[in-house]
């Protein structure tokens, strides 16, 4: 096994304002600090996962290079918010997302980047060194990088932007932005965006 490899997600970072919206709804669920999911605009960045793997870290500048080319063929994306959607886990805590719609440029997006990193990301043997810590790791993200290319792709994709372990209490009206910053990071728990290791704007 490599133990060169990370896991890494690629993702789009919405507008500072969506941010912020998804931070505030954060800090009001009282377990954020213990489960170390404190959102914030640096080192706990919401977004939304467009396809998740694992590469070495020589990988990077390649995986780089690739997105690249993609950005300038994809223009800002324009999305929606439209509801929150929560799941208790097996231990009985619940996690919590803003659902986004799935348009059609959005699902071309997803699929043009699956298409592109078929043969440079992997799914096998994945451990928790390949996570950015601190914080600490729990088998959550294991489980859901290891599983995302069966569980999370093509037809299965569904995107959100996870909010953390509670449940929203205002109403979760729609809400319309741009998404325009392609990136791709180094993953925390809970498949929390943690390390930004390439940036680029959608053309």
């Amino acid at each position: 096994m490599n133990t060169d490899k990370i896991a890494i997600d690629v993702v789009l970072i919405p507008p500072d304002n969506i941010i912020q919206y998804a931070i505030d709804i954060n800090k009001t669920f009282p377990e954020t600090s213990a489960e170390n999911y404190v959102l914030d605009a640096k080192t706990c960045i919401p977004h939304i996962t467009l396809l998740m793997g694992l590469i070495t870290r020589e990988q990077i500048p390649e995986v780089g290079r690739k997105l690249g080319e993609l950005a300038k063929k994809f223009s800002a994306l324009n999305l929606t918010i439209t509801h929150s959607k929560s799941s208790t886990r097996p231990d009985g805590k619940v996690l919590s997302g803003l659902e986004i719609e799935r348009t059609p440029e959005l699902q071309k997006l997803h699929e043009a980047i699956c298409d592109e990193m078929a043969s440079v990301f992997t799914y096998d043997g994945v451990t928790k060194e390949m996570f950015f810590t601190p914080p600490p790791v729990n088998e959550v993200p294991m489980f859901w990088v290891s599983g995302f290319a069966k569980t999370s792709v093509r037809e299965k994709y569904k995107p959100h932007i996870t909010l953390g372990m509670g449940e929203p209490k205002q109403e979760i009206t729609p809400v319309q932005f741009n998404a325009s910053k392609l990136a791709l990071c180094h993953l925390g728990t809970y498949c929390t965006c943690r390390d930004v290791l390439w940036s680029a704007s959608l053309s």
